[in-house]
């Protein structure tokens, strides 16, 4: 008797992870399909708008990397002096 409830728990198993793989599968289609068409849609804005973006980005870039190199060269220097203190 519990050989075959062991069998009937194994095929709930396998019909909910089957479900479950449909819906990830289904669920990726749709993102993947929203990708192509927000693609498709932006695609023209990034090329009448490119004058003004490519600027931009560089710009950004470059504000973004100096405070993240700031930060964490603030940050050694920190770590640095209070290990200084404690040890000597």
């Amino acid at each position: 008797m519990l050989s075959f409830l062991i069998s009937l728990l194994d095929i709930i198993k396998l019909v909910i992870a089957s479900a479950t793989f449909l819906f990830f599968l289904a669920f990726s289609g749709l993102t993947f399909a929203g990708s192509a068409v927000a693609l498709v849609v932006s695609t023209p804005l990034f090329i009448i708008f490119s004058p003004i973006l490519v600027p931009v980005t560089i710009s950004t870039t470059l504000l973004a990397s100096g405070l993240a190199a700031g930060t964490s060269l603030g940050l050694t220097a920190i770590g640095l002096i209070m290990r200084l203190i404690k040890y000597y």
